[in-house]
């Protein structure tokens, strides 16, 4: 097996040298390319104006080089007072030292003469305020050239930060939605289980074989809820057969007076739901709309689709909502998890509501996005049959 630090130690190993110098003399080598360029394209313009091609390199090699060789060291220092002044600040001391590069340019130039063949001027004065006012122009196109790689390099810098930091936020973000959900998952079980616990506690003396098989279903139930809870989205087949597991529980406790019909066509089963999604749902018809009344009710369960949305509907037929009933202060756990979960989930595009019906009961609509299939289903019991309970 490879080593990651083998790997490592041998990027920034014996070769890393080679490659930083390799670099340095690609950047050199293009500067000479650079000002090389420059010179002879105004020992062209010189040729072309008379001047013998010789002659005319010889008066714009050494004076292009020598702003070649101090380049380097104006883009430093120029570095160093974006570091350390404001900008007006740096403006002005842009001045001085302009004046102070060109002296030396011009000095350098002196200094080649003799080396070219050429004698030294008569007049030193004349020479130099000659060279320097024509050449304090090339100072200020070397500094405005700074200044563009100095504000380039600050806007990748914050170009990179403020991406860096884009995905850090996200990052919390996620974090935070997903510890949000598992947070109101892991309220609805233990609701969920002292339901099913407080309903087989009923038979434990009255009936201890029902009260037995009531347990033996709880733990398929609580087996399968373990599965859910390591997913926060299932297919519509799944979450249908937990919810038939919950409601063989149910059915004990009712003793036929609850009907409930579950009807959902075979295209909707692949599609994606959050999981423990129509159990608190169905739950909560029970226990507060048919339940309080002694002939019992019917629950309805249906699912459709659209080209944009899933569409579910858990309708009963029991006591409603009473008067001045809402949402924000009136519904219980199961409802506000379910709400919020969507909204973490599909944001405005998942969507809750409560509507009244006529004479009597409510319909809970669930809209979600409709979400790419999941591969295998299970066998959802109660997706294409009535189921009395």
């Amino acid at each position: 097996m490879s080593n990651p630090a083998a790997h490592v130690a041998a990027a920034d190993g014996p070769d890393a040298p080679g490659r930083a110098y390799g670099r340095t003399l690609i950047t050199w080598l293009g500067a000479f390319a650079l000002w090389t360029a420059i010179a002879l394209v105004f020992a062209t313009q010189l040729y072309f104006a008379g001047l013998p091609w010789a002659q005319a390199l010889s008066w714009t090699l050494p004076r292009w080089y020598s702003w070649g060789l101090v380049t380097p060291a104006v883009f430093w220092l120029d570095r160093r007072l974006a570091a350390s002044s404001s900008l007006p600040v740096r403006v002005a001391l842009h001045v001085p030292l302009g004046a102070v590069w060109t002296t030396i340019t011009i000095l350098l130039r002196l200094a080649a003469r003799p080396v070219r063949g050429a004698v030294l001027p008569n007049d030193f004065g004349a020479y130099f305020l000659d060279r320097f006012y024509s050449d304090l122009p090339i100072y200020a196109v070397i500094a405005g050239v700074s200044f563009a790689r100095q504000y380039a390099a600050q806007v990748r810098r914050s170009t990179r930060e403020a991406h860096e930091l884009a995905l850090r936020t996200t990052d919390l973000e996620k974090r935070l939605v997903e510890s949000r959900l598992q947070s109101l998952r892991a309220q609805l079980h233990p609701h969920f289980l002292f339901n099913a616990l407080n309903t087989i506690s009923a038979f434990t003396e009255s009936n201890s074989r029902l009260a037995r098989q009531l347990m033996a279903q709880l733990g398929d139930l609580l087996r399968a809820s373990l599965d859910h809870t390591a997913r926060p989205l299932v297919t519509l087949g799944e979450e249908l057969t937990f919810l038939d597991d919950f409601l063989a529980i149910e059915t004990a406790r009712f003793e036929g007076r609850l009907h409930v019909s579950v009807r959902a066509g075979d295209e909707v089963l692949p599609l994606l739901v959050p999981s423990f999604l129509l159990q608190p749902i169905v739950e909560n018809a029970i226990r507060h709309g048919v339940g309080p009344r002694l002939s019992g009710g019917r629950i309805e369960v249906t699912a459709t689709r659209d080209d944009i949305a899933l569409t579910i509907r858990v309708r009963d037929d029991g006591v409603g909502l009473p008067a001045g009933w809402r949402f924000e202060r009136d519904a219980g756990i199961g409802l506000k998890n379910v709400a919020a979960r969507l909204e973490h989930l599909f944001g405005p595009r998942g969507r809750l509501s409560l509507v009244p019906l006529a004479p009597a009961g409510i319909e809970v609509r669930i809209e979600l996005p409709c979400s790419a299939t999941a591969g295998a289903i299970r066998p959802a019991v109660l997706a294409t049959s009535d189921t009395t309970v």
